[in-house]
């Protein structure tokens, strides 16, 4: 890994019946070059998509990627592989879920507001 202070994690739900297909898929030389594409176009490095196991917790899909800037989430939002990333994994989508994105710093880049003193 690159040492970024920033990372998305785009959560989201895949059929039942299509979460070994949908792991193939993330596997195969096709989605390595899309993602290879991303970080060329974006600067968005992807890092690896994470499955829930055991039921511990939400059963959401995590993909987590680093971002070396907020400029690279404007590219992200006008590249067309994104469309073309969506194409290709419309099948195993659980669209029927909610998902989510969320962009995460380190702990030594967040500043945390305190509550003002006391009068």
């Amino acid at each position: 890994m690159r040492n970024f202070d920033m990372f998305l994690v785009v959560r989201f739900y895949i059929k039942a019946e299509k979460m070994a297909e949908f792991q193939k898929w993330l596997l195969s030389d096709d989605a390595k070059d899309l993602n290879k594409r991303m970080e060329k176009e974006t600067g968005i490095k992807y890092i690896d998509t994470y499955f829930p196991i055991l039921g511990f917790g939400d059963d959401a899909i995590e993909e987590w990627s680093e971002i070396p800037n907020w400029a690279a989430l404007d590219k992200l939002r006008t590249t067309k592989i994104m469309q073309e990333m969506s194409d290709k994994t419309w099948v195993f989508s659980d669209n029927t879920r909610f998902a989510s994105s969320v962009v995460y710093r380190t702990t030594s880049d967040v500043q945390i507001p305190i509550p003002p003193k006391k009068k």
